[in-house]
């Protein structure tokens, strides 16, 4: 399994982190939150193909600015993500990899099931809306920019970035 990710820069990533230890101070001590937001989730078998397509398809694409808006939980896979605002860059960005590859991406990320966020918190055996009421007292809207496209392979018990794409620089005060 290889997943093609955007990466947040790290502000949005340490604004993640603090919001998560406002209702959950031990995960700090337990799995590094990884800001990122997954576009696609690649089956397959030809992974070395399915990189070269991703780098030249989302080569010309400008790093980018996104909102973070709402947290909220989502009892199907038992998480707390923060959800960022509608994004045409990060749709784009999807849109590009699922066109071409939908029926080798898995049930999350072809397709109308996409729904982009960060996971702050796996937990099925927690009180995920208690948790994520306090994470909201601690929880304002923030941007976060997009400025590099991860590859990466899920492991057991890690994850291994095994190749990667620098966004091309823009603006720095663009939020679409």
């Amino acid at each position: 399994m290889l997943c093609v990710i955007a990466k947040l820069d790290k502000k949005a990533t340490d604004k993640l982190i603090e919001i998560r230890k406002a209702a959950f101070p031990p995960v700090s001590e337990g799995k590094t939150l990884y800001g990122h937001i997954t576009l696609a989730t690649y089956l397959g078998e030809d992974e070395r193909d399915f990189v070269r397509f991703c780098k030249s398809a989302l080569a010309d694409a400008s790093a980018f600015d996104l909102v973070y808006d709402k947290l909220e939980v989502l009892e199907e896979t038992s998480i707390i993500v923060a959800v960022p605002a509608k994004s045409e860059p990060l749709a784009h960005l999807h849109q590009c990899i699922a066109e071409a590859y939908g029926d080798a991406l898995d049930i999350w990320t072809k397709g109308d099931r996409w729904y982009p966020h960060t996971t702050l918190l796996f937990g099925p055996q927690l009180d995920l809306p208690g948790l994520c009421d306090q994470m909201a007292n601690a929880f304002s809207p923030f941007a976060a920019r997009i400025g590099r496209i991860e590859f990466s392979r899920v492991l057991a018990e890690a994850y291994e970035i095994v190749d990667s794409l620098d966004l091309a620089p823009c603006n720095q005060h663009s939020t679409s």
